[in-house]
């Protein structure tokens, strides 16, 4: 049998190669390697001719040809950067080990995204709205590294602080009057620059898209919403965020930065369970928090970067004394969770477990209420988890003689007692006049829509209960000015007005 050469069989190149004819040297032109390049074993590079469209036409101009490396030279191993996300997936173990050289990236910021994102002022003026209002019940975002690195001007040319900053600017945007729809042009380009952004693989991109999905869940955009929520978690989980052994994306060397990242993870979980509370039974994007997780510290702690090893507490251990609302609030949103999988469940067996989520919630509610200044998102994130608890059995017959209709009975009590809380402090007290729209959450208007929805039922007869419909209607209508998604229920209960005079 004849052996073929596989470098003497291939053919020959019109011109010498590359290597040859820099030195003058005479190339037998044989492909893929000459031979002068393969007894050296080194690189052999030749034109590529660049044919016009007639197959016998000359070689083009020297200006006009590229070199191509041959398919061996292909082979050879190179040093190249490699980019973090890709090691983070192959092979982490890598990272403990370092002498990794990783790329990094940084593309260039389009000119209308940095039209959209306008002057130092306007930045400032976003950043000011956004800790002045939204961080006062969502402290998600360190205020200090925010204000100390991201603030300066030499930092937004990184495509994920500009996609912070456009994301600050959206969520702190009101809805224009006569103009409801919230999927705005800023919203569309928030949308398509964060998918221009994702593989830089930052903190600031996942903080930018908590901020999405919360203008979408406050403006009633669904199911962006959800889906937003989820893509959250996946990111937060690439980024090594609350997942154990897993090695972190990027090194984190103070307190701050390993607090930050926490309230980022709780932030997922409380927009996760509260994007469901209406429609339980879809499964979560997070898991159920570890009786072990470390809660948030002290909120005014965390804004001015001072955080000691005794601030922190656990879910299981929680401190009874100063506690920051944030913690509090994950705690709700950690029992809303729990109430969530217990009505979309199976109710068999469950009666223990019912009772025990209305002590327990019952139990939050009154400490949150007992203070000298009560915090009222958190109040009104606490009774939106009633009421979801209590929904599904005010449907149920009196008639009905099983553990059912006592349960129903309590949740007609338990509303009633609402209701007439709602009474002393928005009618009597106007506890809501004065308050600026921009620092209200969506957290109640869930609560807020059922009530109203129980008081609407033909037949019903709770005491004030005209008042306090009047009332949450006007509320509704002054949170509209903030949150979009409130006039959607306004709409909601208007069809709900229409279904009970059709009955």
């Amino acid at each position: 049998m004849q052996v073929i050469n596989a470098e003497s069989s291939i053919g020959k190149a019109p011109k010498a190669c590359k290597f040859c004819r820099s030195r003058k040297k005479k190339c037998d032109k044989a492909l893929p390697r000459c031979g002068f390049c393969a007894r050296r074993n080194r690189p052999c590079e030749y034109w590529k001719p660049n044919l016009s469209t007639t197959g016998h036409s000359t070689i083009a101009s020297t200006t006009e040809r590229e070199w191509y490396s041959s398919p061996l030279d292909q082979e050879r191993p190179q040093t190249q950067a490699i980019d973090l996300a890709t090691i983070l997936f192959l092979d982490p173990d890598l990272l403990r080990l370092g002498q990794i050289q990783t790329l990094h990236a940084i593309s260039a910021i389009p000119q209308h995204v940095q039209q959209l994102l306008g002057s130092l002022d306007e930045i400032r003026l976003s950043a000011d709205k956004f800790f002045g209002h939204i961080h006062q019940w969502m402290p998600f975002i360190s205020k200090k590294r925010f204000y100390d690195l991201y603030m300066q001007p030499s930092f937004h040319s990184r495509p994920d602080v500009t996609l912070l900053l456009l994301a600050l600017k959206l969520i702190t945007n009101l809805p224009l009057p006569g103009l409801p729809n919230p999927r705005t042009p800023l919203y569309h380009t928030v949308k398509h620059f964060y998918l221009e952004v994702e593989d830089s693989f930052s903190l600031l991109v996942l903080q930018a898209g908590i901020l999405v999905a919360l203008y979408e869940l406050g403006h009633g955009i669904y199911p962006a919403a959800f889906l937003s929520i989820g893509q959250c978690a996946r990111y937060a989980h690439a980024l090594g965020i609350n997942t154990g052994h897993m090695v972190p994306a990027t090194k984190v060397l103070t307190m701050v930065e390993v607090e930050e990242r926490r309230r980022v993870w709780w932030a997922i979980i409380i927009l996760d369970r509260f994007v469901s509370i209406g429609c339980p039974g879809r499964p979560f994007a997070t898991a159920d928090p570890r009786l072990h997780d470390l809660l948030p510290v002290n909120d005014a702690a965390f804004d001015i970067g001072t955080i000691e090893l005794d601030d922190f507490s656990t879910l299981s251990s929680p401190k009874t004394g100063h506690m920051s609302k944030f913690s509090l609030l994950c705690q709700a949103a950690h029992l809303l969770g729990q109430v969530l999988q217990h009505v979309s469940g199976d109710s068999t067996g469950q009666d223990i477990a019912w009772v025990q989520l209305d002590r327990t919630l019952q139990s939050m509610l009154a400490a949150a209420l007992d203070v000298d200044r009560p915090d009222y998102d958190q109040i009104t994130f606490i009774y939106s988890a009633l009421v979801a608890l209590y929904t599904p059995y005010l449907h149920v017959s009196s008639k009905t003689k099983d553990s059912n209709h006592d349960y129903s009975q309590r949740a007609r009590d338990v509303l009633h007692q609402i209701i007439g809380r709602i009474n002393a402090n928005l009618v009597e007290r106007q506890c809501f006049l004065g308050r600026d729209s921009e620092d209200v959450s969506p957290w109640g208007l869930y609560f807020a829509y059922r009530i109203c929805g129980m008081l609407m039922r033909p037949g019903e007869k709770a005491p004030h209960g005209a008042d306090v419909l009047k009332s949450l209607h006007e509320a509704f209508q002054t949170i509209s000015v903030r949150w979009n998604v409130a006039s959607v229920y306004l709409e909601l209960l208007e069809a709900q007005k229409a279904i009970h005079l059709a009955a």
